[in-house]
């Protein structure tokens, strides 16, 4: 641009030096010079007129027109940014990156609940006859009412939240690889550190990094994934999109998956030192996924924690519950878990099978209500070493117990069943439509089953259908409502570990149901209202909010005696509860 404004400066001074030069050649010359001479200047007067006229000509092509001020920025804000200042990349790139693999989810509720157990009445009933099975009478004076405040209670629950990071490294060129993931749950609404009461307790520090599903693994496109570590199991998240109230009091978890109706949900909860395969997608519509966990235990029955755990395989410590030190309350070896998934547009259809290999269960026999279990005790009973002789009940295991801890036999306390060690299943098929005009239906069969021996069918709790339905509907654009029902099939047997069991019903059925709104904020956070009820049957005794909320509801009422005994004077399971609640809270994605 300068060389275009400098041309015509120029030019006029080599005109009036043409000029000078002509008039002082017209003083000294002769008549033919001065001609010649200024032929010479015309014609390069010419020639300077013609190059001006191109120079202008690029001057107006090139010159660009004065960029037009920038608006004012309104009052009170900050001074501007160049736009190019507002392009540039990170200053530091690599912490930019690292902050990108932190996820996330805080969920915080206020819940108001009952146990719904005022007014039920523990009847005693006379013992098992041999000759009439099955027939008991009420021989009247009840025993003591529950105990505690059983009705509403207000409480604060940090429900299923985790914050995680995750990322991977790829092995040089090669399009394979290396994925890592850890998780830790935040206790918001309490002090974290292990978990416990006088019903049950755990080693587990939920706060601690590595509480969530943490693992390491590799990775491909093209023929999926390899994990290991710790994590939910495939047939837990297979039909996870089917439970629109996870982590809430009306959790599907409540009933399906969870063979014994309290707060643990044997088919649905994480599964250490496990392996696991995660395939992609096959023809586009397939799926499927493939776990292992070895039980890495050394003993025949799942008696002890498996090595590596700071709890039972199954969940709890040895001795929750004031039990003997001893993984007998559904410690199990080795497990298995598989699932198969197929989606195409608005349809998904799901398979899934869980194993779980020898599951001790000798603990059901200890403070049992069962008539049948007090025959048990009277077979060959000598008064005087206070053992008998049925080979259903573990007298070696209560006579080495009782001499070291005299007080548990003092308390009533009675033996454990010898050899209640099975292999437990589970297998459940699902369905799941969404209609184009925001409605999503879902509905799941689940069967399980626990293999014993016609000797102890009486007392088996662990063998039951389910039923899950569930409406999901976006009525608004920000706002959504959802209802759900889930219902627990009889079973063959009963422990009789309630303190009310009644022996003449085989009614252990229940129902949940439950419903949502939740208002959605923005993409990250939404808030909820969820109310729930289950109705039990005369034995049944599932709760509310199992399944990985910070506060669950259960049928358990306030006793705080620390043993377990015969007569149930221990803490006190009430069969038939009827537990109402109401949350409200916020869940925060990130």
């Amino acid at each position: 641009m300068l060389k275009f404004k400098l041309a015509k400066p120029m030019l006029v001074a080599l005109a009036a030096c043409a000029a000078s030069v002509a008039f002082n050649g017209a003083v000294f010359a002769d008549d033919a010079q001065t001609q010649a001479l200024k032929d010479q200047m015309r014609i390069m007067q010419q020639q300077m007129q013609e190059m001006q006229k191109q120079i202008e000509a690029l001057s107006k092509q090139k010159a660009a027109p004065p960029a037009a001020a920038p608006p004012a920025p309104p009052a009170g804000a900050g001074p501007s940014v160049p736009k190019a200042a507002k392009e540039a990349p990170p200053a530091e790139p690599k912490f930019e990156a690292f902050l990108k693999g932190f996820y996330g989810t805080l969920d915080v509720s206020l819940d108001e609940t009952t146990k719904g157990m005022s007014g039920l009445v523990a009847d005693h009933y006379s013992g098992y006859d041999p000759a009439n099975p099955g027939v008991y009478t009420n021989v009247g004076s009840p025993k003591a009412g529950p105990q505690g405040r059983v009705g509403w209670m207000p409480a604060l629950s940090t429900n299923k939240s985790v914050i995680g990071y995750r990322g991977s490294h790829k092995f040089g060129s090669n399009p394979t690889e290396f994925i890592y993931q850890l998780e830790v749950q935040p206790q918001i609404t309490n002090a974290p550190g292990t978990s416990g009461g006088y019903t049950a307790t755990s080693n587990v520090t939920k706060g601690a990094l590595g509480y969530g599903d943490s693992f390491v693994g590799v990775s491909n496109n093209a023929w999926g994934k390899f994990k290991f570590g710790t994590s939910y199991s495939p047939y837990k998240k297979a039909t996870d999109r089917m439970n629109p109230f996870s982590g809430m009091l009306g959790d599907y978890s409540v009933v399906m998956g969870n063979t014994g109706g309290d707060n643990r949900v044997e088919f649905g909860t994480r599964i250490d030192h496990s392996m696991w395969y995660e395939s992609p997608k096959i023809g586009k519509v397939f799926s499927f996924d493939v776990m292992f966990s070895p039980g890495q235990n050394r003993t025949n029955n799942s008696i002890v924690q498996s090595s590596g755990s700071p709890d039972c395989n199954g969940g709890n410590n040895p001795g929750s519950g004031n039990l003997p030190l001893s993984c007998d309350d559904g410690g199990y070896d080795s497990a298995y878990s598989v699932d198969l998934k197929f989606e195409q547009g608005p349809l998904y259809i799901v398979a899934a099978y869980e194993l779980h290999k020898a599951v001790n269960r000798d603990s059901d026999g200890i403070g049992s209500n069962h008539p049948y279990y007090g025959y048990l005790t009277s077979i060959g009973f000598d008064p005087a070493t206070g053992v008998g002789t049925s080979p259903l009940l573990d007298w070696a295991g209560y006579s080495a117990l009782a001499a070291a801890a005299p007080s548990f036999v003092a308390n009533g306390g009675s033996p454990g069943y010898s050899g209640d060690v099975a292999n437990e299943a589970a297998a459940k098929v699902g369905v799941q439509y969404t209609f184009g005009f925001g409605l999503v239906v879902s509905a799941i069969y689940e069967d399980m089953r626990r293999y014993l021996p016609a000797s102890l069918q009486f007392q088996n709790e662990r063998q039951r259908s389910g039923e899950w339905f569930a409406a999901s509907y976006d009525f608004s654009p920000k706002d959504n409502v959802s209802v759900g029902w889930a219902h627990a099939g009889r079973t063959p047997g009963d422990p009789g570990g309630q303190h009310n069991y009644d022996p003449t019903s085989h009614d252990n059925a229940a129902n949940m149901y439950t419903i949502a709104w939740k208002h959605r904020f923005d993409k990250n956070i939404y808030w909820y209202l969820d109310a729930a009820d289950t109705v039990n049957g005369t034995n049944a005794h599932y709760d509310l909010g199992a399944g990985g909320r910070g506060i669950t509801t259960d049928c358990h009422d306030g006793t705080t005696y620390q043993y377990i005994d015969y007569s149930s004077n221990g803490p006190t399971t009430w069969g038939g509860c009827h537990i109402i609640g109401v949350s409200t809270g916020l869940n925060y994605k990130f």
